[in-house]
């Protein structure tokens, strides 16, 4: 008689998978809206100052931060995979749903699959969104932020922060503060003819910023430029002035132009493995502290990076739901709580790579890589423990049923 009760009638695995995953969509997609939002919060306070203080059309910052989505979500994903299956399964734990499920036949490996196939979806989303909305989404930000400057240069004004507009020019500039009282800009800085090899620096107490139709004029007040002299290293000349004017790009109308960017960050896959090919060949074994060779390390750091956040998807699949099985009594806030301390863990050693992997501290591919091996190895130990954990209690069970 009591054999009889092992007889119990296998799991249906399709119902099984169903399930688990109908528990895991919903805190999956409420952690992508919530972390996506927190994200995004710097770059909406930044766009409403615009509209506020610079008469910014409200479309145009509209479309500013639908670009920039995608560079977002693409790092949410990722976070949001790890946080879902932990709420999800520390859910089914506390309501003891996991229990009835291991008394009716259901092993670790069953409970497990469903996410795993479920990670290695939204690792293949995530490198999609990596390999094409990222870098449509940049060269359209990019390209829209461009042209709305050239329109109206107020629009990249940020105290303290440099100004990158002209770069192709050979000219970027800041400004520290704004009178309150005159609108004038205070401390102005501005590098000339960057690209050069002779660059030239200016520096002014004061400036006014001012518009015609179809330009504007940058007019310092009260400066000094600082020069090198030719065929002398070490030696540059001084000259004071006390009014220099500075002609800005304008346009009367907000016309949409292409724009391809240069940075890795935003290059494809198949473009950036093209651009890392190019720098190599340009790069000689003595030229490790060169400019090419510092862009090549960057290169090569972006490259390894557009794979391994996808797939930590992956990684965060194999630790969530031994770690959500592990809670018990406090549920969902527990799982919140172990899924965002180990979403900082992760990140932290990212950064902490990318910085050792630009500055050839250690090979971009173990930079990069190093976080998810990490993540991988705390996730092998957990799912060890469980499996060996789920056998102990199939013994118990059948040694509790035979006696």
């Amino acid at each position: 008689m009591a054999l009889s009760k092992l007889q119990l009638e296998p799991p249906n695995l399709k119902i099984l998978t169903k399930y688990t995953i109908k528990e895991f969509v919903p805190p999956f997609l409420a952690s992508l809206l919530c972390l996506t939002l927190i994200l995004l919060l710097e770059e909406i306070f930044r766009l409403t100052r615009l509209f506020v203080k610079k008469g910014v059309s409200p479309l145009y910052l509209l479309e500013l931060l639908i670009y920039v989505l995608p560079a977002t979500i693409v790092v949410t994903i990722p976070m949001s995979t790890l946080i879902g299956i932990l709420i999800a399964f520390g859910r089914l734990s506390t309501d003891n749903e996991i229990t009835a499920m291991r008394a009716h036949g259901v092993s670790f490996q069953q409970l497990l699959v469903p996410m795993l196939i479920t990670s290695v979806f939204l690792s293949v989303t995530d490198l999609v969104f990596m390999d094409y909305a990222l870098p449509h989404g940049n060269a359209a930000y990019s390209s829209l932020k461009r042209d709305i400057s050239r329109k109206n240069p107020s629009f990249v004004l940020e105290e303290g922060m440099v100004m990158k507009e002209m770069e192709s020019k050979g000219k970027i500039w800041m400004f520290e503060r704004t009178h309150p009282e005159t609108g004038r800009l205070l401390d102005v800085k501005l590098w000339d003819a960057i690209w050069s090899g002779q660059p030239r620096f200016v520096e002014s107490k004061q400036a006014v910023l001012s518009f015609e139709k179809t330009h504007a004029w940058l007019d310092l007040y009260d400066g000094r430029t600082y020069e090198l002299v030719p065929d002398k290293t070490e030696a540059y000349r001084i000259t004071s002035f006390e009014e220099n004017r500075i002609l800005l790009d304008v346009v009367e109308n907000v016309k949409r132009s292409e724009f391809e960017s240069q940075s890795p960050r935003s290059m494809p896959i198949g473009k950036l493995r093209h651009r890392i090919h190019e720098l190599k060949k340009q790069i000689t074994p003595s030229d490790k502290k060169s400019y090419q060779a510092i862009q090549l390390r960057y290169a090569k750091v972006e490259y390894h990076k557009k794979f391994s956040i996808p797939f930590a998807c992956l990684f965060f699949g194999f630790i969530g739901v031994p770690l959500g099985l592990m809670v018990k009594k406090s549920g969902r806030m527990v799982g919140l709580g172990i899924g965002l301390t180990l979403i900082v863990i992760y990140y932290l050693l990212l950064q902490l790579g990318q910085s050792l992997g630009i500055n050839g501290k250690m090979t971009a591919w173990v930079a990069m890589w190093t976080p998810n091996i990490f993540t991988g190895f705390i996730g092998l130990m957990f799912l060890i423990r469980s499996i060996i954990q789920d056998k102990v209690n199939k013994v118990q069970t059948l040694s509790g049923e035979v006696n």
